[in-house]
Formats: C-alpha cells, structure tokens, sequence
C-alpha cells in the first residue's frame, strides 16, 4: 500500500472536493465510498472545505447533513449508511458544485443573455497530464502544455483550446452542444468523443474516436434563402465527421483520412504516457518527443535527422530514449550541457 501523501495547496483541495462531488452526481462505487473516506479523513481542512462552501450558499440544511458524514473512518459500514452518504452528497452536490468550480474559475462571465453555468481554466506543465471532469458528465483528458478555457451556459458548452492537445469525451445533450474553438476553427459534438492537437496558430489534428463531429466551413457561405435551415448549432456548412477519421483542419483547408483501429489506438497512446513512432526521421520524432520534456536535443548531421526511428517510447523517460538510440539505432549522445544533448551517428 502506498502511504505517500503529497502537499496540497488550498486550491488543490478545493479542487479535490470539487471532483469527489461530481462522483456522487452518477454514484459512488463501494472503492469510491472507501476512497472518500480516506480523503476526507486526511484533515480539518479537507472536511472544513465542503462546510466553507455550502456556506457561502447560506444552506444550514445542507450544512446539518454533510455533518453527518464526519467521521468516515469505520470500515464496517452498513448499507443503510452507504446509501445515506449517497443521498446526502447528492443533495449538496446541487449546491456545492458550481460554487468550487467557479471558485477555481478566472473571473469571466460576460455570455450576453444568458445564464452563465460553469467556468473555468484548466492546465498542464511540460511532462503533466490531466483529466478534468466537467458538471455534465463529460471527461477532458489535457495531455503536456496544454491549456483549455471552459464556459457552461443553459444553452451552450463552450471550450477553447488554447494550447496543446486534448481528448473530450462528450455528454449527450441535444439542447446544449459541445463546442470545441482551436487555431480559428470550431468542432462542434454531441454525445461523442475525438482529439484536438494544435499544430500552430492556423492548423490543428482531429480525430474521432467515437460518433461524429461537425468541423465548421472558413469558407465563404453560400447563399441559402432559407433561414430556418440555420437554427440549430449543428445545422449549416460544415465538414461532417466520424468515428476512425483524421483531418489536419485549417481556417479554409480540411483534409481528411480513414484510420484503422491499430492507427488510432497508437494515436491516443499519449493517454497510457506512451509515444509510438513507425519509421518517421529521428528530426521529426524528436518533435513530438520534446513536447514531455524540458530537454533540447542537438541533431549533428543530416545522417541523424533523417534515420528513421520505430517503436514505443515512455513520454518523458530520456534515459530510455537515449539507451533505445544508441542499442538498436546507432546513435550516441553526448551532454552539452544540463539542458541540451547532441545525438550523432555512431562509429
């Protein structure tokens, strides 16, 4: 078992009580429940945490009933009590929820006539990944340097990525739909899931893993006499695509390919902390490879760059890397300094 427990800042454990709540909206398995408890055990602070929020809604009710839940620590609860911590944590979720998330929220609320439900800014550090949990049930899945800026009405779900990639894992909702804004463009998804990787401030990579997504048109309209043919999000001028499809989209360009299952699943092996590579040039490999780290590679010659490199590499683990060149591709490194490693052709 282990019993490392990290540091955690305020916002963190605001945070942390924001995720455990959006658990209780779907249910707590009996893992969960015991997983709660350890959280919530930890400190006053963690406990004090969910009082100090409900309180800023001025809800003794709620209140009464989280104080219910303290202690957590026995292991022998019984069923009654279990199904008792679910009802409660589900009423105070209605409560409590929107209030950590705007807690953790910049202060951005300037959508015109409507009524403003959740936002927030969610980010990762080179080498970090992140899963972000949303009030609807979706699931963001944020890989290295990335940023997403999220903005929930009754009416829409806006989210821009504003640097790196990131998988959405969608929650149907006919009335509301998913909107995803990256490099000038917009996807649009209901019920769905796909990935968005920014290659520069014009292009990006979708893929869809699942269902069908709408990737708006740059180009200039065509004129339609009927309006009411425009009513709805999803209607309108746009590239329709689906599961298995690739396209590198810019602000007036969509290509698009079919994947296989293979192809896709090593597409999203960043999610396992893995990178696969099929015999691109070791310049071009080291790209993607330089996205988990800090670290700069120095590339001697053109006889470097261009030898093509295959295999799984764990995202981060230089040393594997540097050992996988030097035994099975012939390339050896030497330290310029701290930051900075030069790869050339061995003898």
């Amino acid at each position: 078992m282990n019993n490392v427990q990290k540091f955690s800042s305020k916002q963190d454990i605001h945070q942390q009580a924001c995720e455990w709540i959006s658990r209780f909206d779907r249910g707590l398995s009996q893992t969960e429940e015991q997983g709660f408890s350890d959280w919530v055990n930890i400190s006053n602070t963690h406990r004090q945490c969910l009082f100090d929020v409900a309180q800023t809604w001025d809800e003794l009710s709620v209140l009464h009933e989280l104080s219910a839940l303290f202690p957590l620590r026995d292991n022998h609860l019984e069923k009654t009590n279990r199904l008792s911590i679910r009802k409660t944590m589900a009423i105070a979720a209605s409560f409590i929820f929107i209030s950590c998330l705007v807690w953790l929220s910049t202060p951005n609320m300037s959508s015109i006539g409507e009524s403003p439900l959740l936002v927030l800014d969610a980010e990762t550090s080179i080498g970090e990944q992140r899963v972000v949990s949303l009030s609807d049930g979706s699931v963001i899945h944020l890989n290295t340097d990335s940023l997403i800026s999220v903005d929930f009405s009754d009416t829409r779900r806006d989210i821009h990525l504003l640097r790196g990639e990131a998988h959405f894992e969608v929650a149907h909702d006919e009335q509301r739909p998913f909107i995803v804004k990256a490099a000038g463009n917009t996807v649009t998804a209901v019920g769905t899931a796909f990935n968005v990787q920014i290659n520069n401030a014009q292009q990006f990579e979708l893929l869809v893993t699942d269902g069908k997504v709408l990737v708006a048109n740059k180009l200039p309209p065509i004129n339609n006499s009927d309006d009411s043919a425009l009513t709805h999000p999803l209607d309108g001028l746009g590239e329709l695509m689906i599961a298995g499809q690739k396209a590198l989209v810019g602000q007036q360009t969509l290509q698009h390919l079919t994947l296989s299952d293979e192809q896709v699943k090593n597409d999203l092996a960043w999610q396992q902390g893995m990178l696969v590579f099929h015999g691109e040039p070791l310049a071009e490999a080291l790209l993607e490879i330089g996205r988990y780290t800090s670290i700069n590679f120095s590339l001697a010659d053109d006889k470097v760059k261009n030898r093509r490199v295959a295999g799984y590499f764990k995202a981060g683990d230089i040393q594997g890397l540097l050992f996988a060149l030097e035994n099975n591709f012939n390339i050896v490194y030497s330290k310029q300094d701290e930051k900075t490693i030069v790869l050339s052709s061995g003898i």
